[in-house]
């Protein structure tokens, strides 16, 4: 019982580290109506901890699948990240009128520790 050692994240080499930078995933809109038939876009911002996989969905307020917009792999030491996204469906259609979430999910491979947050998003139409 001794020689058990309880750590909160680990590299494969066994050593400890400490990931004091980011330790949550986080997801920031900009706060304005996205009118995608204006060929508009909307900027997004993320930070998740590093050595994690990152995936940003977007759902309907019902909870469907809207669209995939990040699924990648973070390697050390890139943490903060931009994108932007045009309104549009995994098909290429423009959505409805409506409200949608925006959902990050960051999971660590080697501890399991996984990460979530979600951030609103307005889709309007043309005046």
């Amino acid at each position: 019982q001794e020689s058990i050692m309880y750590l909160d994240e680990s590299n494969p080499q066994g050593t400890y580290e400490s990931d004091i930078s980011v330790t949550r995933a986080d997801i920031e809109v900009e706060p304005y109506v996205l009118i995608p038939s204006l060929g508009e876009k909307i900027n997004f911002s993320y930070s998740v901890p590093s050595d994690t996989r990152t995936i940003i969905r977007v759902f309907d307020l019902s909870g469907r699948f809207i669209t995939s917009l990040v699924d990648t792999f973070i390697d050390p030491g890139q943490n903060n990240w931009q994108s932007s996204w045009d309104g549009r469906d995994h098909l290429g259609q423009m959505l409805s009128p409506g409200t949608y979430i925006m959902h990050i999910e960051s999971m660590n491979f080697q501890t399991g520790y996984t990460t979530t947050d979600v951030s609103p998003v307005v889709i309007g139409v043309k005046p």
